[in-house]
């Protein structure tokens, strides 16, 4: 028992928890693995959003650049369409909320103060920085990053207008000088006048070390502005970098430096926390004066709306959740959405699941994707705990189903072998007793010749019982080998029932009448004809009154019938005793190999525990069976029950 445990612990235990350790690391790997790629694919997706944005807003800058440049080619004046540029502007492009034109030196032509509380609002705010005298925190695009990958996000504390107090403290000291001092503007009016041609080169020479002015400001500036944090907390990036820094800087500079290296652009600043887009033209027939406008931001924003959808449905194409699943938002400098691919969606609008910075185009913006169901991973990680809970439910339940089958097994296979035991034991005292009798009474006669006829008889009769008894066992023992190995007892042969039962009982009558056991037969019908082996069905008879002589408390009545089924006529042969009986829940036992209901040795009551088990396993070969009911008035009755051979039809 202790080896078969040991093999079970080795050979199933041990296996089971490796094959568990490696189900669940698999899971869990699988699961990392999808989320990863559900990570990756939605970080593109917000990607793809923030490019399109910037595309637009350059796309926005083009417009502005060919209608500007429609007009000088109309041969509208440059003076003149500089002076009345805010009016024309706010006519034709609905995208404007101010139109402006300066020239190089400072010289603000457009808008007027006089022009409304917007225009008057638009000089309060830009008039320093317009006319050089002023240094401040912009966010200069470049038109080629529209064709790069915007960069990721990752976002910030420090406030927009906090920045705008960095630059102006940095600068405190310079303003204030600046504030007290002349108008740049006016100082370049003494500057000699050239040809167009000329002015171009000197634009040229201008702009190169503007150029070299503006990286050196750059990289001023990136020292003073390289601790700034994203608004958002993208749920893909909190755990490894609880703190994302965003990767979007201003530049401190004045408007001539921005707009030397260029011919148009696109900056944005922060006014009172508020942002301010402009966009900036400086056509080549006119090189010194530069046409600008601030766009309107509400317009702007439904300019850019239809980037969300269009952009989502395209990305769809090839990603594994659809856009009925996520929700794209637009977040401004303040973290709130201003644009939902969902109307009505709620969030916590600094957690999204990835989010994009779009760059210097809209600083501190940034395309964000929240899940529609907000527990879309909770979910996930609940499901994988299902599954290992699952996993190891199994685990557990087949180790104890296979623990119990195998002491179930362990135990059948103890009972067996104990069974055979007592069999081998059994038969071994089966065959000594007709044995002993036997010789014993052999011996009698062979000594004492003179005896009386009747003693001699009466001595024969018992060696001549004692030798069928013998015979009977022998053949019991051989009938279930036979069995066991599937051996056929042959083709089937007409035979008559009745005729069988008479048989068998004329050879018993003379043992039990010597015995005092009152026999009776009752035959009830004429014939019973049947297809089967008629030592086999004699075999069954002997073996179920054996049975009945030993517990039938000596009174034996055989009855032979027939009796009506679904499936036919049946012939039936009740044998009927005074015992004690058998308890229903033992039946099912005693038709079963080696069992007995009491041990021989013990009860001094004879046999081997195969009697009833070939003579069910008999009676099953004729297609019939042997059913066990207690009998009235107490006893047993077993009855033999086969199916008779079809009756022909009488035409």
């Amino acid at each position: 028992m202790r080896r078969l445990v040991w093999i079970f612990l080795a050979a199933i235990v041990l296996p089971s928890l490796v094959l568990a350790w490696l189900a669940v690391h698999s899971v869990r790997d699988q699961q990392v693995i999808l989320e990863h790629q559900q990570a990756v694919i939605s970080q593109s997706i917000t990607d793809s959003v923030a490019q399109t944005i910037q595309q637009q807003i350059d796309g926005a800058r083009q417009e502005f650049e060919q209608i500007t440049q429609k007009w000088l080619e109309e041969g509208t004046a440059p003076q003149a369409l500089a002076e009345d540029f805010n009016n024309r502007l706010s006519e034709r492009w609905p995208l404007a909320e101010i139109g402006f034109a300066v020239d190089r030196d400072g010289t603000i032509y457009s808008p007027r103060a006089s022009q409304g509380i917007r225009a008057r609002q638009f000089r309060d705010e830009n008039d320093r920085f317009l006319s050089n005298r002023e240094n401040v925190a912009v966010y200069s695009f470049n038109a080629s990053v529209a064709n790069q990958s915007p960069s990721k996000s990752i976002g910030y504390t420090l406030q927009p207008d906090q920045l705008q107090q960095l630059g102006k403290e940095r600068n405190n000291q310079q303003v204030a000088q600046e504030i007290s001092a002349p108008v740049p503007a006016a100082k370049m009016t003494s500057m000699p006048s050239t040809p167009v041609a000329d002015s171009s080169q000197n634009v040229a020479t201008s702009s190169s070390e503007a150029r070299d002015n503006s990286a050196d400001f750059a990289n001023k500036s990136q020292s003073i502005y390289s601790k700034v944090s994203r608004r958002v907390s993208p749920q893909q990036n909190a755990a490894s970098e609880p703190e994302i820094l965003s990767q979007v800087l201003p530049e401190e500079s004045d408007f001539r430096r921005v707009t030397a290296s260029q011919t148009s652009g696109t900056l944005a600043r922060f006014l009172n926390n508020k942002l301010r887009l402009l966009v900036w033209y400086r056509p080549a027939s006119s090189p010194t004066l530069i046409f600008g406008a601030q766009l309107n931001q509400a317009k702007l924003i439904d300019y850019l709306k239809p980037a969300l959808v269009s952009v989502g449905n395209a990305r769809n194409s090839y990603s594994r959740s659809s856009s009925t699943d996520y929700c794209l938002v637009i977040l401004n400098d303040s973290g709130q959405p201003v644009a939902l691919s969902h109307a009505g969606f709620k969030a916590d609008w600094k957690r999204p699941f990835v989010s994009t910075e779009i760059g210097e185009a809209l600083p501190h913006w940034e395309v964000a994707l929240y899940w529609l169901d907000s527990q879309r991973m909770s979910h996930s990680a609940q499901t994988l705990q299902w599954m290992l809970g699952l996993i190891v439910l199994v685990l557990i339940i087949a180790m104890v189903l296979g623990g119990y089958l195998i002491v179930l097994d362990v135990r059948r296979q103890t009972q067996l072998a104990q069974q055979k035991t007592d069999f081998v034991s059994n038969v071994s005292h089966e065959l000594k007793t007709p044995l002993t009798s036997i010789r014993m009474f052999a011996d009698l006669l062979a000594e004492n010749r003179s005896l009386d006829p009747e003693k001699q008889r009466s001595y024969l009769r018992i060696i001549t019982a004692e030798a069928a008894r013998l015979t009977r066992l022998i053949n019991n023992v051989l009938d279930f080998a036979r069995m066991e190995r599937g051996i056929s007892p042959g083709k089937p042969l007409p035979c008559e029932l009745v005729e069988i039962v008479r048989e068998v009982t004329e050879t018993c009558r003379p043992h039990y009448e010597a015995n005092g056991i009152a026999f009776q037969l009752e035959v009830m019908v004429e014939a019973l004809p049947l297809q089967g082996h008629r030592d086999s069905l004699a075999q069954i008879l002997l073996n179920l009154l054996s049975n009945a002589e030993k517990y039938g408390d000596n009174d034996i009545l055989i009855r032979v019938r027939r009796e009506e089924s679904s499936t036919g006529m049946r012939g039936c042969v009740d044998v009927m005793d005074r015992g004690q009986g058998i308890e229903p829940s033992q039946v099912k036992r005693i038709f079963e190999p080696f069992q007995r209901l009491e041990d021989s040795l013990a009860s001094g009551i004879p046999g081997s525990g195969l009697g009833l088990t070939l003579a069910q396993r008999l009676a099953h070969q004729h297609g019939g069976e042997i059913r066990y009911h207690l009998r009235e008035g107490g006893g047993s009755c077993f009855t033999l029950s086969v199916p008779l051979a079809p009756q022909p039809e009488i035409t």
